[in-house]
């Protein structure tokens, strides 16, 4: 498997470059003096730098290539400037014999699924709207989607009233452990009073 390393700094984000392994990775960025680390967890580490300890300009040797790190690439700020990593698919490399799923996520609304598991979690959520529409119509009442693409993610409500539920993984597993969407609108609002 392979790596993404950027630098991110609020919107603005800088692609180091791909690497073979994390190991690689640590090698690139504890070669940099002003880099602080900070240890999360026993298998997790944070690396970052403060702008005021970067310098006008720096040049990063990594496998005799130079790699810029300037102060003026960033802006005058408090916080601290990131790098992060993702694993990524090398398209032409290890190529497959059969149809199978890249490793990694793909974000579903707010939130993030393993590939092999977008499909259904999409059709469960499409159903269960589906279903709640359905409902509500043969009450007479219509329902709506709202706020897909925003940070908390979307939900269902009825028209010109209350929210009925997030569309999200806890909806759905509610959902798959109902019989019907009255079950369901059930057990949803016993979980909110729950929280």
């Amino acid at each position: 498997m392979s790596y993404l390393l950027k630098i991110e700094q609020y919107e603005k984000n800088y692609d180091i470059g791909i690497f073979e392994s994390e190991e690689s990775i640590y090698k690139f960025i504890e070669s940099i003096p002003f880099v602080k680390k900070e240890f999360i967890s026993k298998d997790y580490v944070n690396y970052f730098m403060k702008f005021t300890d970067m310098p006008d300009y720096y040049e990063v040797n990594y496998n005799n290539y130079l790699y810029i790190i300037s102060k003026f690439s960033f802006m005058p700020d408090k916080n601290e400037i990131y790098f992060n990593w993702s694993k990524i698919h090398l398209w032409d490399k290890n190529i497959s014999i059969k149809e199978t799923f890249i490793e990694g996520e793909t974000m579903v609304d707010a939130y993030d699924f393993p590939n092999n598991e977008v499909k259904n979690y999409i059709e469960k959520r499409e159903d269960l709207y589906k279903e709640t529409k359905k409902y509500y119509k043969s009450k007479g009442l219509k329902v709506t989607r709202n706020c897909l693409g925003s940070q908390d993610g979307e939900y269902v409500q009825l028209l010109n009233d209350s929210i009925l539920y997030l569309l999200d993984p806890n909806a759905i597993d509610i959902w798959e452990k109902s019989k019907d969407i009255e079950e369901f609108l059930h057990k949803y609002k016993e979980f909110l009073d729950e929280i």
